[in-house]
């Protein structure tokens, strides 16, 4: 791995899980997916010959929940008849060679980490087939400037999806994520299509139906293991809807989304779900069963609530910096701009450079220039902190939002804080 890459999975270890996500698409029989894996020098032929009965029936309940939420996401988004497709974040799926978007204007968008890979495969795939008008690009879904970069060729309405991004952010990370697209469908119009509020609910379902009484534990056991590889606690932001508490969760998540400005509705998935490659060979009761399970839950697609006051707040940011000065153990790093998935490599690679040179004891971080911190930048001072010891960073200076999201996702316990 070169240090590039190495720096962008430190930052943003939740990339990885892309491949699986395309992996087993290949292996619920996606032609498309399959090519892709080969190309992505992915080894399918060793995850086909487990022999582990219990992984397997787990295997193929994960592989119906991925293949549901792929397939049933490609009809609505050719449902919403838009001229444009904003897919955040694309992964390393083959949606731009599907035939049902071959006259749509398709930007697959993800961390530069996927991109960077996938983008020249992917471009080769598309021009063989000679097919038009699908680009891709690097972006950080929660900064705006990045996020409407990527929209330069859109033409007409356009059908912004975010199908397996919510559930890795932050609660202030979705609060930016609202306003960014409140502002793109302002623009362009459209309609915001996302799988994921009720993911893990209709997860849980599917794998009831298929697993049986173990199906809680085994999913639980599966998120943590994310969860642990993405130094994230998964799903516990404000647009997850909790299966236990599935009522209350989508009032509150519908008050929250009309207080952000826009207008709610709740498709139901099984209007949309396809016959499913991943479970052919099982009994007609389990196929029974799991349509049974899947009816209560719903694809949200959001659209703009032309009724809503906007705040004044503008998208003018600041170029990112980063300033480091050592002596005597003591090291002041100085940062401007947004902290973010884009530019968190850049600040671990300064910070690791000066660190090399002159191993800190102490380190203060002059924070009055920053504008915004998202997890990937939480996640260099956490890198930080590990090395110093806890009580020996201390962040001076920032302003009222980096400060909330502190609080909000427990660094304020982390951090010395003088100047607040």
């Amino acid at each position: 791995m070169n240090e590039k890459q190495n720096l962008r999975e430190r930052t943003n270890p939740v990339f990885n899980t892309a491949k699986a996500t395309v992996l087993n698409i290949c292996l619920a029989g996606d032609s498309d997916a399959r090519l892709l894996t080969e190309k992505l020098g992915i080894d399918v032929g060793s995850v086909m010959q487990n022999g582990d009965d219990q992984k397997a029936v787990f295997d193929t309940a994960n592989r119906a929940v991925i293949e549901t939420r792929y397939r049933t996401m490609n009809k609505l988004i050719k449902a919403s008849g838009k001229n444009t497709v904003l897919d955040i974040p694309c992964g390393y799926t083959p949606r731009a060679l599907n035939e049902m978007f071959k006259d749509t204007n398709y930007i697959g968008c993800d961390l530069p980490a996927v991109i960077d890979e996938l983008a020249p495969i992917m471009g080769g795939m598309l021009e063989e087939r000679g097919i038009k008008n699908k680009e891709y690009k690097s972006v950080d879904a929660t900064n705006y400037t990045s996020l409407r970069s990527a929209l330069d060729f859109a033409e007409g309405e356009t059908c912004i999806t975010t199908e397996g991004l919510i559930m890795y952010l932050n609660d202030s990370e979705i609060t930016e994520l609202c306003s960014n697209i409140r502002s793109i469908l302002k623009e362009f119009g459209g309609c915001w299509l996302t799988y994921d509020p009720e993911s893990s609910s209709l997860t849980l379902s599917t794998m009831k139906a298929i697993i049986g009484a173990d199906a809680l534990k085994t999913m639980m056991s599966s998120l943590k293991a994310f969860s642990d590889k993405s130094d994230i606690d998964m799903g516990k932001n404000i647009m997850n809807v909790s299966a236990f508490d599935y009522q209350n969760g989508v009032k509150k998540l519908t008050d929250f989304l009309n207080s952000a400005g826009f207008k709610v509705e709740r498709i139901p998935v099984v209007e949309y779900m396809p016959e499913l490659n991943s479970i052919a060979d099982m009994p007609d009761e389990t196929k029974a069963a799991l349509v049974e399970a899947i009816k209560p839950f719903c694809v949200w697609k959001m659209t703009l609530d032309e009724d809503y006051k906007e705040s004044e707040a503008g998208f003018e940011n600041k170029s990112f910096g980063v300033n480091v000065k050592s002596h005597g153990g003591n090291m002041k790093i100085t940062l401007r701009g947004r902290l973010d998935s884009i530019t968190a490599p850049e600040f671990l690679a300064v910070y690791e450079k000066a660190a090399a040179e002159e191993k800190p004891e102490n380190i203060t971080v002059d924070a009055s220039g920053l504008e915004y911190i998202s997890s990937a930048g939480l996640r260099v001072l956490l890198i930080m902190i590990k090395q110093v010891g806890n009580g020996n960073l201390t962040v001076t200076g920032q302003n009222e939002t980096v400060q909330t999201i502190f609080e909000q996702t427990g660094f304020a316990d982390l951090v010395c804080d003088t100047d607040m």
